[in-house]
């Protein structure tokens, strides 16, 4: 026979409050339809790690909290798991973007997959906000589709060797607005301790981004293009194939038998002598 377990009040107080504290403690796991808040970990991938490593934000809004110091190292592709134009990384502490020439940090709403593996994805979001107090560091870092890529409420923003694509621009501390191409715009030396102004021509900083740079960084888009229009080329041409052969007539087989064949050398026949010859 079963017997009831009774709990005293203090050991009910302890189990709701470890329930309660779930979804603090375990952001990434964010329920359907509820903002709940994830912090980033200290440290996103290895400094010395080669290739592309995806790592999914779970939550709308993803904090660096004040204090803490989050690195994220080269190769290293942030995306939202369940994208939206409110999706953000609010800094009230201190974002290190560490990327290198060769493997930048990219972040983005989503990823695509392609025929080299995973890619920024085409899906908005909002960008990272910075607040007062707050530290961002950039350098060889990228942004895809998103509007509004860096909200600044600190001066303390650097951002080196740096793209961005899809955004219209950034919002200053000071309440305007630093405009940015939408189809793609490179930042090569902009510290807004120092003034609002990309310090191209004072000091550029070394492997800062040109034009071959750009057109390496997107020339997987020109191959998949290439792709595409090869394969819409080879359709077309199929198709005019199978035209022509259905409007072609069709050729009948001949049914005379075959004429006597040639003889080597053969002599024309000779006219009939006329009478009375000898």
């Amino acid at each position: 026979m079963n017997r009831p377990i009774f709990l005293s009040a203090s050991v009910l107080a302890s189990l709701c409050a470890a329930l309660l504290s779930v979804p603090a403690a375990f952001g990434a796991g964010c329920f359907e339809n509820r903002d709940y808040y994830q912090s980033l970990p200290t440290v996103i991938g290895k400094e010395d790690q080669a290739g592309k490593f995806p790592f999914a934000l779970q939550c709308d809004t993803v904090f660096v909290r004040k204090g803490v110091t989050t690195v994220v190292h080269p190769g290293t592709m942030l995306y939202f798991a369940k994208p939206s134009i409110n999706s953000v990384i609010k800094v009230e502490g201190t974002l290190i973007l560490k990327g290198t020439k060769n493997s930048y940090v990219t972040l983005s709403g989503s990823l695509d997959s392609s025929r080299n593996g995973p890619e920024p994805g085409k899906r908005q979001w909002g960008g990272i906000e910075v607040a007062d107090g707050g530290r961002l560091e950039m350098e060889h870092a990228g942004f895809m589709k998103a509007p509004t890529p860096i909200t600044a409420f600190s001066t303390k923003v650097r951002i080196v060797n740096s793209w961005f694509k899809g955004s219209s621009g950034m919002i200053l501390p000071d309440g305007s607005l630093y405009a940015m191409e939408s189809s793609w715009h490179a930042i090569n030396n902009l510290d807004l301790s120092q003034g609002f102004a990309d310090r191209k021509s004072e000091s550029r900083p070394e492997e800062a981004i040109s034009e071959s740079e750009k057109a390496r960084l997107f020339k997987k888009d020109s191959r998949a293009a290439t792709w595409k229009k090869a394969g819409i080329g080879v359709a077309a041409l199929a198709a005019v194939g199978v035209g022509v052969a259905l409007l072609l007539p069709e050729e009948k087989p001949s049914t005379a038998g075959p004429g006597p064949k040639p003889t080597a050398n053969a002599l024309p026949d000779l006219p009939p002598l006329p009478s009375g010859a000898p």
